[in-house]
């Protein structure tokens, strides 16, 4: 992993908030990818202010050596990974100048393992992007300008692919909940992978304001950063059918953040920044 530093200079609160918008589980080259929806928030990524995190997944990476190779999985247009990364590329070039860095996901790294080529090098490479591995941790800097100085804080985040595990809800917001094992810190943490899109529970815990003495809150926001696949679709069976995996929800998530005034005309219990998530169908 690594980490990413980014500083974001605003001269009012009338430039909040700031968006980011996390695009991961593409699975280009499946033919159940849901390819109007990609391009639907490509094409708003374009046309507003926004940041972008990629979760990785962009292609299915399975070739003819591999034991889940299926001809009936695979789209005919893309049937070869070499076909998926170079559409994928293709696909993101509009949007790379949003992008502040670029996760693998578990085909880009079983791949890699497998036939010694990785394919989310070689995407962040075409979108001249920083490619950070399987996870990376995000100090993004709000520098708001008053007068001739700055006036600075950082949001935190830790954003991982994800790995397998259980199928039940409890389950995967216990897999997102871990990451505060790893990093207890963090503002945010987002994670791809098990196709889920939306937010788990928050945790909040307790600390001592050790220059006033009082007890403070601090609140952790966790999100699922969604796919492109659809699983249910009729005339067409797939691997989520298959298994009867539960339908998800498609899409991106779209995560507003914004820094609080607090100074001393302000209550001291005012948290650093809100957080709010939406959907692209909420804008």
């Amino acid at each position: 992993m690594d980490v990413i530093s980014h500083k974001h200079v605003y001269e009012s609160r009338n430039d909040m908030p700031v968006r980011f918008v996390c695009i991961g589980d593409i699975h280009r080259g499946n033919p159940w990818m849901d390819e109007d929806r990609l391009y639907k928030t490509i094409n708003w990524v374009q046309e507003n202010d926004c940041y972008v995190i990629l979760m990785g997944d962009y292609g299915e990476a399975i070739n003819a050596k591999d034991p889940r190779h299926d001809y009936n999985a695979l789209d005919g247009r893309y049937n070869t990974p070499d076909k998926q990364y170079r559409k994928t590329i293709e696909d993101l070039m509009p949007i790379k100048d949003k992008v502040l860095f670029l996760l693998e996901g578990n085909h880009e790294a079983n791949f890699w393992r497998r036939n010694n080529h990785n394919y989310a090098d070689q995407v962040a490479h075409g979108l001249g992007v920083p490619y950070t591995g399987i996870s990376a941790y995000l100090l993004f800097k709000f520098y708001r300008k008053t007068g001739k100085s700055y006036d600075g804080r950082t949001f935190e985040t830790y954003a991982h692919h994800g790995w397998a595990g259980g199928r039940t809800a409890g389950y995967q917001v216990k897999t997102i909940h871990d990451l505060n094992n790893i990093f207890p810190n963090a503002h945010m943490y987002i994670m791809g992978h098990n196709h889920k899109l939306g937010e788990a529970l928050p945790k909040t815990h307790l600390y001592i304001d050790k220059r006033t003495e009082q007890i403070r809150e601090f609140t952790q926001h966790f999100f699922f950063t969604g796919s492109y696949i659809k699983g249910h679709d009729k005339g067409k069976g797939s691997y989520v059918e298959a298994r009867a995996y539960q339908p998800t929800m498609m899409g991106s998530p779209v995560i507003e953040v914004q820094p609080n005034r607090v100074d001393t005309h302000y209550d001291k219990r005012t948290p650093l920044f809100s957080i709010r998530y939406t959907t692209l169908d909420w804008l």
